[in-house]
């Protein structure tokens, strides 16, 4: 009958492992993890603000050279200019919508907030069930205005050279001005977007499958490193056309409601 105590030998190189991975992690100071710990979060950090600043520095740069396409011909230069001059108002832009929505959610969620904390918890859940509901619908809802205004607010911060604030309020006049047209753009702009996502998922299938044929053929020539090597110099081109494909329809986009915007600055005589 085999014995149930675990043999000494066995304990004794366990606990000599073990003790070695303490040991290690405990050699590490605190205050050597604190700095990792703020390194990392100051990378992660500069990270979002570089990609902040180049989505906003791409944006302006688009919508300048597409609204003054007729006045001077279109270049990298002259758009890198403008986005630098134009970023930050962008940016702020968009941080006063998310803020605005955040205020919403926060005056949505208070009330479940303090109703549980006074033990109303049946109570609580009834109003945060309509909490949520209210915040889908009204989510949905922003989205749309919030879409157009920033859209608006863009290139009339461009066009007109007004300040963030101003430009919303602008933006939603000429919005309300023209709701009808506002929002059957809007939804044509989803349609042309649900469209174009399904293009590029029925072309990405064969795509898909190449890739698949030809990992395996990998596989079975060279092993693992030799499927690796295959995708990896397919992959370099694909990553070309997919960026092409991505930088010509944000370039529809931006043209598309760059053209709204001037069909709606016309009727005001701008």
């Amino acid at each position: 009958m085999p014995s149930s105590t675990p043999r000494l030998p066995e304990l004794k190189e366990t606990s000599k492992v073990l003790g070695v991975s303490d040991n290690t992690l405990g050699a590490i100071p605190m205050e050597t993890w604190l700095i990792i710990i703020l390194i990392i979060g100051l990378v992660v950090l500069a990270g979002i603000l570089i990609s902040i600043f180049i989505t906003n520095w791409a944006s302006a740069a688009l919508v300048y050279s597409i609204l003054h396409r007729n006045i001077q011909k279109p270049s990298f230069s002259i758009g890198a200019k403008a986005g630098l001059k134009f970023w930050w108002r962008f940016y702020l832009l968009t941080l006063v919508v998310g803020m605005f929505i955040l205020a919403v959610l926060a005056v949505l969620a208070l009330p479940v907030i303090f109703l549980f904390l006074t033990k109303w918890k049946a109570l609580a859940v009834v109003i945060l069930i309509l909490a949520i509901v209210v915040f889908v619908i009204f989510l949905f809802i922003v989205s749309v205005i919030a879409t157009l205004l920033i859209t608006i607010s863009q290139r009339m911060i461009i066009h007109k050279g007004t300040k963030v604030l101003d430009s919303l309020r602008l933006s939603s006049h000429l919005i309300k001005k023209n709701l009808g047209e506002s929002i059957i753009t809007y939804f044509l702009a989803i349609g042309l977007n649900i469209a174009a996502g399904s293009v590029f998922f029925l072309a990405f299938i064969p795509i898909g499958i190449v890739l698949f044929l030809l990992f395996l053929a990998g596989m079975a020539f060279g092993g693992v490193w030799g499927a690796l090597v295959i995708l990896g110099v397919i992959a370099i081109p694909l990553l070309l056309i997919l960026a092409t494909a991505g930088g010509f329809w944000s370039t529809f986009q931006a043209t598309y409601w760059t053209l709204f915007y001037e069909h709606l600055a016309s009727k005001e005589g701008w």
